[in-house]
């Protein structure tokens, strides 16, 4: 999905709302990058796509799904699966299995959760080496934006986006603005939009091609930028699921 080393991919089966609202969306701005999953139906090709990935499973619902036992039971012990991380989370109640390597419960407080789950993920080294989760790649455009520099009027094209920057191209030379304030960059992915400022503050070649980046000059923008890749992220899992 991208070609950035963003560390391994993390997917919760069956999150609770709550849970999923506040402790992982809390890993989430910690730099992990996590998916949540509502279903067995496409679960064992998707691991298949991401062999070293870690997968949580909520055993509160294996009498909610009948296919989850045979999954615990029968698919993870396929050798296409042989590098997945298999963790049980619970509220309720818990299933034991030799496929999962530890178990957490969900009935302790919320720090001590947060806390417990990101010294796991730590010691399984799913952090990328970037500070944040990112979305797009060099390679991909994600749209076509306006935005001012100097009082000129220009158009690029963005191809990752974090919390602090973006990467983008441009047909004009934007060399003579590195260091200036670039604004009113209006940015939109499917029904996602947002508009954010910052500084022009690097020029990269790839593939031959002058590549910029522009980091955001204030905090204000963090939180909906968050929600911005987050949701994006989220769109193009589903997406890439449905395809399978």
């Amino acid at each position: 999905m991208s070609q950035f080393d963003m560390g391994k991919k993390i997917f919760f089966l069956y999150p609770p709302i709550d849970f999923a609202k506040k402790t992982l969306r809390k890993l989430y701005e910690e730099g992990y990058e996590i998916y949540k999953i509502h279903n067995t139906e496409k679960l064992k090709p998707l691991l298949t796509s991401f062999p070293d990935a870690l997968l949580f499973i909520n055993t509160d619902y294996r009498n909610e799904d009948f296919n989850l036992n045979d999954f615990i039971n029968n698919d993870l012990k396929d050798l296409s699966l042989v590098n997945l991380k298999v963790f049980a989370f619970f509220q309720q109640s818990v299933t034991f299995s030799d496929m999962f390597q530890d178990y957490v419960s969900l009935d302790q407080n919320d720090e001590e959760l947060f806390s417990q789950l990101k010294d796991l993920l730590k010691d399984q080294e799913c952090h990328g080496k970037r500070e944040y989760v990112r979305f797009g790649s060099y390679r991909e455009i994600l749209c076509r934006f306006p935005f001012q520099c100097e009082n000129q009027k220009l158009e690029g094209a963005l191809h990752d986006i974090s919390p602090k920057a973006i990467s983008f191209s441009c047909e004009s030379d934007l060399e003579p603005f590195i260091d200036k304030n670039v604004s009113d960059l209006e940015l939109s992915v499917g029904a996602y939009r947002i508009k954010v400022s910052g500084i022009l503050s690097q020029k990269r070649e790839f593939e031959g091609k002058p590549l910029y980046i522009a980091r955001f000059i204030s905090q204000e923008y963090e939180e909906v930028l968050f929600n911005f890749i987050f949701t994006s992220l989220e769109k193009k899992m589903d997406e890439f699921i449905q395809n399978l």
